[in-house]
């Protein structure tokens, strides 16, 4: 992973099953580690299996965010569930 400007650095997001699986991994470039919290919810609700987690790493990978999916969900509340739906 590379940092890409001034300010910007990549993040890894992986999604794990139940069985610890990666079942999806991209990476993403953002200005802050705040900005990468819409990303997990999107992928909460598009990927994410009930009892999996996801897990954001920056470029040095060192752990930002590790969270379970349903708890991911439950945060970011019914209005982020149709929007993800929406725009499916």
């Amino acid at each position: 992973m590379t940092s890409t400007g001034e300010g910007m650095v990549t993040y890894r997001f992986d999604v794990f099953d139940r069985d610890q699986t990666v079942v999806a991994s991209q990476s993403v470039v953002f200005s802050n580690s705040r900005a990468v919290w819409p990303k997990v919810t999107e992928l909460a609700w598009r990927v994410g299996e009930s009892g999996g987690q996801i897990k954001v790493t920056d470029q040095a990978g060192r752990v930002v965010v590790l969270v379970g999916v349903n708890s991911a969900r439950r945060a970011s509340g019914p209005s982020a569930a149709f929007e993800s739906y929406r725009a499916a």
